[in-house]
């Protein structure tokens, strides 16, 4: 097996401590989201169903300031773990890398270097972590706004006005103590609600900010060991949430000179980019003075894995329509090409496919 595909299996197998890293952290987001929503509904019962305009226009100020607080509190709160997982994140890296290619020198990136990357902006519309934070903020109280506004004008009693933001309850919030002894928070659970997006949304930026420090902190270790890597090639977890943009470029490699696109390329995105390293004849040693086993590794070929491409073209016709939808499927099926369903990291309208058949 190959140093690129034992990196790979490394990888894959990293994405379950990263998933409880975003779990940890989403349980730190939600009790400040849940906070800010009671002291909505607080305010809210204060006035007994006396809707007016004057309260309508210090209630939105209110909503303002209550949302604002929360989104900086929980983005204080989530901060020094991101660095800290950055720092961990390039520790493992040089770690699982040192341990493949056996007898090379590595560059072992500074920490200053490793924490700075929770401040990059993303590749998500070029916002920063605290940006997309400050969103969460702005589309909570954007949304409370536009309910309240809305219950006003069907004289809504308090009653329904909270249904109208919180929705009817599933499952009250509580605290319980968990198997490793420590007491969480377990969010309530509601349905129906304004807020029903914020917490989605919520859980999107947890997965999101853990992928990009994930990615950006393994990108400065390579950075700073480019003379061992000549290449980078894309990896996505393949399911049916893949999406097509990512798809295509499943398997791509890039030169060390490329531009390619920073990782995540949107919100949940789970592509990451697998060095490909030199063998030992690009790196100028003697293969046969390295031992055996290393040696057979450090062949300088790319990653051995089915790319999304791969699935597709063995996909049943139920299991194309999963993933590509009806429409695009049937182009497929025409002789309409995948890589001609996205230009330029933008997927084409369907209505710009037909005709399009390359048999």
């Amino acid at each position: 097996m190959n140093a690129s595909t034992l990196l790979l299996q490394a990888l894959f197998a990293r994405d379950a401590y990263l998933d409880a890293f975003s779990r940890d952290e989403l349980r730190r987001i939600i009790p400040i989201l849940d906070a800010a929503h009671r002291e909505v509904l607080g305010r809210i019962a204060e006035t007994g169903g006396a809707w007016t305009k004057d309260w309508l226009a210090e209630i939105a100020a209110e909503i303002d300031a209550i949302y604002h607080a929360a989104q900086a509190k929980a983005y204080d709160e989530v901060a020094p773990d991101l660095t800290k997982l950055a720092n961990d994140e390039g520790a493992w890296i040089a770690a699982e890398t040192k341990q493949i290619a056996m007898g090379l020198t590595l560059s072992i990136p500074a920490p200053s270097l490793l924490s700075a990357v929770v401040n990059l902006p993303t590749n998500i519309g070029g916002s920063t972590l605290a940006q997309m934070f400050e969103g969460l903020g702005i589309n909570a109280r954007t949304d409370a706004y536009a309910a309240i506004q809305a219950g006003m004008l069907e004289g809504d009693t308090v009653g329904q006005m909270t249904r109208r933001l919180r929705g009817e309850v599933v499952k009250r919030a509580s605290w319980k103590t968990e198997a490793d002894g420590v007491r969480r928070y377990q969010p309530g659970v509601y349905k129906g609600g304004a807020w029903d997006m914020n917490t989605r949304q919520a859980e999107t930026l947890a997965r999101t900010a853990v992928m990009h420090v994930g990615n950006q902190a393994r990108d400065v270790f390579y950075g700073q060991n480019q003379d061992i890597i000549k290449g980078y090639q894309r990896v996505e977890t393949l399911d049916l949430r893949t999406c097509l943009i990512c798809g295509t470029d499943d398997g791509h490699v890039y030169a060390p000179d490329d531009m390619r696109p920073s990782l995540p390329v949107h919100p949940d995105c789970r592509g990451v980019y697998v060095p490909v390293l030199k063998s030992w004849q690009e790196l100028g040693f003697d293969a046969a003075e390295i031992p055996p086993g290393t040696r057979a590794s450090m062949d300088g070929q790319v990653a051995e894995f089915d790319t999304w491409t791969d699935m597709v073209r063995k996909a049943d016709p139920k299991r194309l329509e999963e993933m590509l939808g009806p429409g695009r499927a049937a182009l497929y099926k025409q002789g309409v090409k995948l890589e001609d369903m996205v230009k330029g990291g933008e997927i084409v309208p369907i209505k710009d496919l037909a005709g399009r058949f390359h048999p």
